[in-house]
């Protein structure tokens, strides 16, 4: 079984092209590392759309979610055999650059633009719905680039400055 990485690397067409860094072994202990003369491979996936991916967020071996344009967002719950790919709703013209997976059923979704489109999305129970967490303002100056989080409810965004000072 492929471990993923925490990047993602390239899409064509609707493949979702994941890196992975390790394959165990039978008893359980990691294969070579890079040093050792480990090369990470690809492997394509099928995402289910044909939505430009910007963002992977692997939560651990069968659970990564991912985020794409035009409000889409993708999660696997078995190791990548199976992707699901949906919209979330009134989110269309929105590009999630950044997605933070906590487990199989809660993630969020931060969407990067001018302004008021910049916001965060949070789902509870694996992407069937999403909740607004959070929506910048209406100035056209602010564009936010990308989360992380320390704890499932503890996070920090960056973002462009604006008149010298970053916006939190």
């Amino acid at each position: 079984m492929l471990r993923l990485l925490s990047m993602i690397s390239a899409v064509t067409s609707t493949a979702l092209s994941v890196a992975c860094s390790e394959v165990p072994s039978p008893t359980g202990t990691r294969a070579q590392s890079q040093q050792s003369g480990f090369t990470p491979a690809l492997t394509p996936q099928q995402s289910g759309t044909r939505q430009r991916f910007f963002a992977v967020s692997p939560v651990n071996a069968r659970v990564v979610w991912a985020s794409a344009d035009s409000g889409t967002f993708a999660v696997t719950t078995d190791g990548g055999a199976n992707w699901r790919s949906a919209m979330v709703p009134g989110a269309n013209e929105l590009q999630f650059r950044d997605v933070e997976g906590v487990s199989e059923t809660v993630a969020y979704l931060l969407s990067a633009g001018e302004g008021a489109n910049n916001r965060i999305y949070k789902t509870e129970d694996g992407g069937t719905s999403w909740e607004l967490q959070f929506q910048a303002g209406d100035d056209p100056r602010f564009f936010y680039d990308c989360f992380d989080f320390w704890t499932p409810n503890r996070g920090i965004t960056f973002a462009d400055a604006v008149d010298g000072r970053f916006p939190v």
